[in-house]
């Protein structure tokens, strides 16, 4: 009989040297592919509102060249519906969530966080931000609990609190239905995280990009149960492809369950492009309107022929499809390594299919990681509040050059997006 401890001793090495090499390669290959120069230089004319002008505007009293230039803003940047609490120091949101995460099945017991369940579950948190510059990252503290009692002042290091509570499936569609009906646009964020992310810091973002888009309508985090760490990755992929059917059964509960006039919008990060857009390429074809408005596939870990399978059903479903992609991101460059298949989001040759605009990141003044650019760069947020909020195509949002690939044509920054500046009241 073999000694099994040779075996195992023979097994570590080729694991860590595969993942060092891994790593290298992707440390060079990030080098190699920094554009130049990285900073956009052009600057784009900002906007600067404040809520308080909105009786004048309204009325027909304001200044004519604050009517000319505000009065389209009056409903894309009205106060949120969203929000509980706002002052000088922080803010809170109602964020609705849905999982299939383990997180409302067991209250209390860490090891039921990340169970992987078969069906959704629903629920509500309460989240308070920090105040911080628009694009700046913050720390989400987890305790592995419903309830995090984490301050959220600016002072303090810049985390977030999440206070957490089950619904069923009837409370949550009547909760998310309160806010829809209350926002001006009939808005609703769909927001679905990526590779690594805890149930907090998934719902934190939420609320961080409402905040920093900003968007003012109800907002929804769908939680799935990745298992957290680096060296989970692998652990990952099949717990995602698990999560594509209970995703499936919320999207149609949402969809059948919210007024028909609501504008969903689906943003998604990531390793999460795999659940979204399998899910909605296996649902049957929609008779009528498309009951999607923006679909926005953001730095997309999913392999290039996978992607180009799933574009079509994906573009049935959405009036509008955006693809954001950057040539130095280096996850997906590590990514592409693990699989031997270059992944949708990298831009190093963008991907280009009928019924998505592609839009190319890579000048956008990013992070190291160059990932998560969709909610930590101003200029992408910029160009998401023109999308989302004022439902311009890439055509008419000006900070965006049209290129060509062959016969094929993608949209590049070529200069600085438009710096959204509000200022919100709002009344004891």
């Amino acid at each position: 009989m073999d000694d099994p401890i040779p075996a195992r001793i023979s097994f570590l090495p080729r694991r860590w040297t595969a993942l060092f090499c891994a790593l290298v390669g992707t440390l060079i290959m990030w080098s190699c592919r920094v554009p130049d120069p990285p900073v956009l230089k052009n600057k784009s004319m900002g906007v600067v509102y404040d809520t308080a002008m909105e009786d004048e505007i309204r009325s027909g009293k304001a200044h004519a060249l604050v009517m000319t230039s505000l009065a389209s803003y009056v409903d894309t940047l009205a106060e949120s519906v969203a929000v509980t609490d706002w002052s000088d120091d922080s803010s809170s949101w109602n964020i609705y969530v849905a999982t299939n995460r383990g997180w409302f099945e067991s209250p209390g017991e860490p090891e039921a966080a990340n169970q992987v369940l078969d069906e959704p579950q629903y629920g509500l948190c309460n989240v308070t931000l920090p105040r911080h510059r628009k694009g700046e990252e913050f720390q989400v503290k987890n305790t592995k609990s419903r309830v995090s009692t984490v301050s959220a002042s600016a002072n303090d290091g810049a985390s977030a609190a999440v206070d957490s509570e089950p619904l069923t499936e009837a409370d949550f569609l009547a909760g998310v239905n309160d806010l829809v009906e209350r926002s001006r646009q009939h808005d609703l964020l769909v927001f679905i995280h990526g590779f690594n992310v805890s149930f907090e810091s998934a719902v934190a973002r939420t609320a961080q990009l409402a905040l920093d888009i900003p968007f003012n309508g109800a907002a929804v985090a769908y939680c799935w149960p990745t298992q957290g760490g680096v060296m989970k990755y692998s652990s990952d992929e099949p717990i995602n492809k698990a999560s594509v059917a209970p995703f499936t059964q919320f999207l149609t509960t949402l969809r059948e369950g919210v007024p028909e006039d609501t504008r969903i919008h689906i943003v998604v990060h990531s390793m999460g492009n795999r659940i979204v857009m399998e899910s909605l390429s296996d649902l049957p074809a929609p008779e009528g309107e498309k009951p999607f408005t923006n679909v926005v596939l953001c730095a997309p870990d999913v392999g290039r022929s996978d992607f180009e399978k799933w574009a079509p059903g994906v573009a049935a479903h959405s009036e509008r499809v955006t693809l954001y992609a950057n040539m130095s991101d280096s996850a997906l460059i590590a990514s592409k390594g693990l699989h031997s298949e270059a992944r949708a989001g990298d831009a190093w040759k963008p991907v280009i299919v009928d019924g998505i605009e592609t839009v190319d990141c890579s000048r956008v003044d990013l992070t190291m990681m160059g990932h998560s650019y969709f909610g930590g760069n101003t200029d992408v947020l910029g160009d998401l509040f023109m999308l989302l909020k004022e439902d311009r195509p890439a055509s008419k949002r000006p900070h965006l050059d049209k290129k060509k690939q062959g016969k094929q044509a993608y949209w590049q920054f070529s200069r600085t997006a438009p710096t959204i500046m509000y200022t919100w009241h709002y009344e004891e």
